[in-house]
């Protein structure tokens, strides 16, 4: 009775609200989308406070009964006490739990009160089903892959099996710019819950004849999928390589392939590798794709595929060596490539050894005009022949070789080779010849070579009487010789064998063994095999390091050899010519391979520097790889040893021998630290390199270490040693003629020459791309001086454009962190990645870690393993060691302690460092900025006193631009210590990057004049020129600038003064008295010329004056004369020795004395010139002012 009642009700009120025509406000949306087996809620808004709310099933709904009414609170109707249906408080329909018959109409009506007329309305309820596979699912690509490869020629096929509403499904063919048509067969079957599709096409190669790249893609209104589309990559099987054109490349075993598969742009690549010999049978290697969706399958270990299809090997192996097939498309061209690829194994030793050589020097041998020559390589591959010829082509008819046999082994893959070959020499007046071994002139791989001179015995016939020969005591003779020699032999080598065996099991009668008889038993033939034996262990090492440099540390698979990412920067020598004050000028080094230029830099100790990241450590391994691979225009390809040590390794390893035998012989090696020292002491060259001197733990040490002695020339006086160091860090004593030579980081030609070589290749738009991002930013320029920051940022910035927009230290570092965060976040799980983002953020252990590492009296740069994950936790340390910020090194205990059990004596472990020193000068910044924040009355100079802001600046301009409120306390701190003034202002720049609330500042700075000078750090040259940039985007002037000893060049094309730091003084800067002081050095007429014209362009210039110098007599250069004289412009040269100055006139080009005196005369210059300058006289300001207002 109570839904008769009901339904009269809703009858009436439904025919007077319809009849008064009245609007329905909707209530409820239409359609609604419930997803089946799922409970869902069909959602209405009614208005708050509302009478009674009647669900209906149907749009029928006046003769039927309401599934649920929800009145006064209280709930009722079949629906809801059958369990099916259920009602929110705000009247929204619950469905339990949803299936295919829940779909259709439902009606809804809603009363306020009980006198109100009902509000009517109606939902289209779709039911919507998700297929159990949520993507386009390819038959040939199996349940669990959106993306495949295949080859062949039967139908693909493609389905969405259960799914609803409807939904379409096509096969398109992908190119590199669209996806288009192709002839598709559909099915759609309907069934008892949803629609299945199938989509089947033949259509592979419609647009690509070889390799098509097909798409199955599905469309829906509605999210009923979790991806839209799968992808097949589909070979054609008639491909035939068998007679392809073959590139051969050679390679190294160990080092890395790179070959590439095409320099066009290219949406998908396949490398397959032959099976066969005639490549007619291959396997495939891995498959990319470009475009849409990129992905990436590799089948095979240890190789790889860049972004633009190479295919890389990273460690070669005898097993890499064949044919390779690399096939390419855009989806409507295609096109392959071929290689020949041949493993390259160099021999041990690395040239043939001859019989009867001692091939620690020059070959001689003492020979008949007659007899048989043997020479050998071991262990190359491939194999070589061997020929025996005359070292001069002229000589080759005085000896004729005949009899060749040449023998050959093979242990799988590498060749022993060996050529022997009888000689005659038919000209037997001769005691002289130089003949060669080497393989032939055909060979590709290797042109190894050993020239040897035969020495011929004469024999003398005092008499006319022809020479006898007495059979019987010949043979006595040579019978009693053998047997002593026999006898002798035995006894000389149980004697050897047992001094050696003892030498090598301990170390305890080492102190018992005189020199004399341990030379003895190394020259008993034990040291020229330690020697090959220690030089090619050594090799292997060098080979490891120079092959894994990374320029973005969190792509840990993109390692690279340092020849093929090397590029030089600016380099200088410090020339010990006298000057004033006795000091030396900075001169340009050509090239980093003059280091080892005895004519230049004659010292047997030098010393590199630079500041951090400008790629000392990265020379050095450029060094390596020359010396390990001799090349030719190295100075070093002639070199016997070479050693080089990570000095951050060497804390509490006093012995240079200890430190070479556990930080670079591997650690089965059978050398000991006794063996390295007579290797050493017997070796016609060696060079020592010791790399990063002011990471060196024990350089304040009290114990005296190899290191110290050896850098001093105490040790080691005959081999060339270079030690790297900051430049603010160099050694407290060293050799006064030790030469200086330091690094001055990268100029744009450099810059560019890098794009090239590492990022782009030959992508014309790509150099320009990353190059204009530097032009449009100055201070990013300026940033992208420092090697690393810039190798960071083209290699980041080709991949993402956001690096442009950075306009401080401060910004850049942190985007660059925020990307090895992300890289690595984008392969963590889902359940890790809240840990993950915990850990980028919350970093105070790490904080307070780098900081303790710079603020100590020495600086710590190392610590061990265990030790770094008590501090900052092992979860945190792992994250930070995968994502780059941290490295790990292998190191060696050897601990000598009495009872020490002799398993025990030496220890391997783990020790961590920071990738690069300005990473942890990142982290240090964090706490430096904390620890001011939560202590506002800290005195700052006593807590920043271990903290050179010269020698970490990088620290305190990040703190600058971490915090604005520790900025201002940092800066004030810095403009009262010597030289901080101009320093403060880059860190004031880290702010914002703006300029505007600075301007006061500079222009106090500028109104004393700015002092650039060549005996200043770097960092204070780059500070003053950068102060001048600003003042002259600000317009603020600038009373005058003097160039201190640091004059390059003019470049008069780009109007500016180039110093020999590399920096460039322009014209806009708008300088009222410009000072060029030379420090008596020697002044061209062209350069005096060139200084003229540059003056003559600058619009805000009024003084020129020549210092330190004797410019030429007369000028003759009369336009640019007249260009001076018609802006006003003065030029004075003011000499030192009498402290006389000369005005130029501009209408003769000949200088007058100032003070009224006469003109000097060619005498007075000749005396000029041989006189040299002392210690340079002040000017005062007041002298210039009066002349120039004068």
């Amino acid at each position: 009775m109570m839904f008769c009642a009901t339904f009269v009700v809703l009858v009436t009120w439904s025919l007077v609200f319809n009849s008064k025509g009245s609007h329905v406000p909707r209530t409820c949306d239409s359609p609604q989308y419930l997803e089946l087996r799922r409970p869902a809620t069909i959602h209405c808004t009614f208005q708050e406070g509302f009478y009674s709310v009647l669900w209906y099933n149907t749009s029928v709904y006046i003769k039927s009964d309401p599934i649920i009414r929800y009145s006064d609170l209280l709930k009722s109707g079949y629906g809801y006490e059958s369990g099916e249906f259920d009602v929110y408080s705000n009247g929204s329909l619950i469905i339990k739990n949803v299936s295919v018959r829940h779909e259709g109409i439902y009606t809804a009506a809603y009363l306020h009160n009980s006198l109100q007329n009902p509000i009517i309305t109606q939902i289209r309820v779709v039911v919507m089903a998700k297929p159990d596979i949520s993507f386009p699912h390819i038959f040939n690509c199996g349940n669990n892959s959106t993306v495949c490869y295949y080859k062949g020629d039967s139908p693909v096929r493609c389905s969405i099996q259960d799914v609803r509403p409807n939904i379409t499904l096509a096969w398109m063919a992908r190119t590199l710019n669209e996806d288009k048509v192709i002839l598709n067969d559909v099915v759609a079957t309907r069934g008892t819950i949803g629609y299945t599709f199938r989509v089947t096409t033949t259509d592979f190669f419609h647009y690509s004849p070889l390799l098509a790249l097909l798409v199955c893609k599905a469309s829906s209104r509605l999210n009923v999928l979790q991806k839209y589309e799968s992808m097949i990559l589909v070979e054609n099987p008639s491909l035939n390589f068998s007679s392809t054109k073959r590139t051969q490349r050679y390679v190294e075993r160990g080092s890395m392939l790179e070959l590439t598969c095409t320099y066009d742009a290219t949406a998908f690549v396949i490398w397959k590798k032959a099976t066969t010999f005639d490549g007619s049978q291959h396997e495939d290697l891995l498959y990319s794709i470009f475009v849409g969706e990129k992905h990436s399958e590799v089948y095979v270990d240890n190789i790889n595929v860049d972004g633009n299809g190479s295919l890389i090997v990273y460690q070669v192996d005898v097993k890499h060596e064949g044919i390779y097939f690399c096939v390419f498309g855009n989806g409507l061209t295609n096109g392959w490539i071929t290689y020949d690829v041949k493993v390259r194994v160099p021999p041990v030793p690395a040239y043939p050894v001859v019989e009867g050589c001692d091939h620690q020097k020059y070959c001689v041998i003492e020979a008949s005009h007659e007899g048989s020559l043997t020479c050998l390589v071991k262990g190359i591959r491939p194999r070589v022949e061997l020929k025996w010829k005359t070292f001069r082509k002229s000589e080759a008819e005085l000896i004729s070789f005949t009899n060749h046999e040449s023998t050959i082994q093979s242990d799988g893959e590498t060749f022993d080779v060996s050529q022997k070959a009888s000689y005659y020499i038919k000209d037997k007046s001769r005691d002289r010849l130089t003949i060669e071994c080497g393989t032939s002139e055909s060979e590709e791989s290797f042109h190894l070579t050993t020239k040897v001179d035969l020495i011929f015995k004469v024999d003398f016939h005092p008499t006319n009487s022809p020479v006898t020969h007495s059979n019987i005591p010949w043979i006595i003779t040579v019978s009693v010789s053998v047997l002593s020699l026999l006898l002798c032999g035995k006894i000389i080598q149980q004697y050897t064998c047992k001094n050696i065996f003892n030498l090598r099991s301990t170390h305890k009668d080492e102190a018992t063994i005189s020199s004399t008889l341990l030379a003895k038993i190394y020259d008993s033939g034990t040291l020229p095999y330690l020697k090959e034996l220690f030089v090619s262990q050594i090799k292997e090492k060098y080979k490891d390091w120079y092959d894994a440099v990374q320029p973005i540390p969190y792509i840990k698979d993109r390692l690279y050899c340092v020849d093929k990412v090397f590029v030089e920067g600016g380099i200088e020598f410090l020339d010990s010519i006298e000057g004033v004050g006795g000091r030396g000028t900075w001169k340009t080094l050509e090239t980093y391979e003059n280091l080892f230029n005895a004519s230049l830099l004659s010292s047997p100790r030098r010393i590199l520097e630079g500041e951090p990241g400008y790629g000392k450590s990265t020379v050095t391994l450029q060094f390596a790889y020359d010396w390990c691979n001799l090349k030719e225009t190295s100075a070093l390809k002639d070199v016997e040893i070479l050693i080089l040590l990570r000095l951050r390794q060497l804390g509490g390893v006093p012995s240079i021998y200890k430190a070479i035998q556990r930080f670079i012989l591997p650690r089965d090696t059978t050398i000991s630290e006794t063996d390295i020292e007579h290797i050493l002491r017997n070796s016609k060259s060696v060079v020592v390199i010791l790399d990063g001197f002011d990471e060196y733990p024990d350089q304040d040490s009290a114990t005296i270490t190899d290191v110290m002695t050896i850098i001093a020339r105490q040790m080691f006086q005959n081999f060339e040693v270079v030690t790297t160091t900051r430049s603010s860090f160099l050694p407290k004593k060293y050799p006064p003629l030790t030469k200086r030579i330091r690094l001055t980081g990268f100029d744009d030609k450099a810059r560019r020459y890098y794009i090239r070589k590492a990022v782009v290749g030959d992508d014309d738009e790509g150099v320009r791309k990353i190059e204009g991002y530097l032009e449009d930013n100055p201070i990013l320029s300026d940033l992208c001086q420092v090697p690393l920051l810039f190798v960071i940022f083209a290699h980041m910035t080709y991949e993402s454009e956001q690096f442009r927009k950075l306009n401080s230290v401060t910004s850049f570092f942190r985007y660059m962190i925020s990307c090895f965060h992300s890289h690595m976040r984008n392969k963590m799980e889902d359940e890790n990645v809240r840990k993950y983002e915990l850990f980028e953020t919350d970093h105070r252990d790490l904080d307070k870690l780098a900081f303790e590492a710079f603020s100590g009296q020495s600086q710590r740069i190392i610590w061990d393993k265990d030790e770094m994950c008590q501090l900052v936790g092992r979860e945190f340390y792992d994250q930070y060691i995968r994502i780059g910020i941290l490295v790990e090194e292998e190191s060696v205990d050897i601990i000598d302690d009495p009872g020490t059990p002799i398993t025990e004596h030496v220890q391997y472990k783990k020790e961590v460092r920071f990738y690069h020193k300005l990473f942890c000068e990142w982290y240090a910044a964090h706490y430096l900025v904390d620890y001011l924040q939560r202590n506002p009355t800290l005195d700052l100079g006593e807590f920043l006193r271990h903290l050179d802001p010269f020698d970490v600046q990088y620290l305190y301009r990040f703190a600058c631009g971490i915090n604005s409120d520790s900025a201002e306390k940092i800066i004030d701190y810095l403009k009262n210590i010597d030289g901080g003034d101009k320093f403060a202002i880059l860190c004031i720049l880290e702010q914002t990057g703006k300029i505007d609330n600075i301007k006061e500042t500079i222009c106090q700075l500028c109104y004393d004049g700015v002092l650039i000078s060549g005996y200043d750090t770097l960092l204070l040259q780059r500070s003053s020129m950068q102060l001048l940039e600003i003042a002259a985007r600000c317009e603020i002037p600038i009373e005058w600038v003097t160039l201190s000893n640091c004059l390059q060049s003019v470049d008069l094309s780009t109007v500016a003064i180039r110093t020999t730091s590399g920096l460039a003084l322009t014209s806009r800067i708008p300088v009222k008295w410009l000072e060029v002081d030379l420090y008596n050095r020697d002044m061209t007429e062209d350069e005096a010329i060139d200084i003229l014209q540059f003056a003559s362009m600058c619009p805000s210039l009024r003084l020129l004056v020549y210092f330190g110098c004797v410019p030429p007599r007369v000028f003759t250069n009369n336009s640019t004369l007249s260009s001076l004289k018609s802006r006003d412009v003065e030029v004075w040269w003011y000499w030192r020795k009498d402290g006389t100055i000369y005005s130029l006139n501009l209408q003769t080009g000949r200088w007058e004395n100032k003070n009224g005196g006469s003109e000097p005369t060619e005498e007075d210059f000749e005396r000029m010139l041989s006189k040299g300058a002392e210690t340079r006289k002040s000017w005062t300001e007041e002298m210039y002012k009066g002349s120039v207002s004068s």
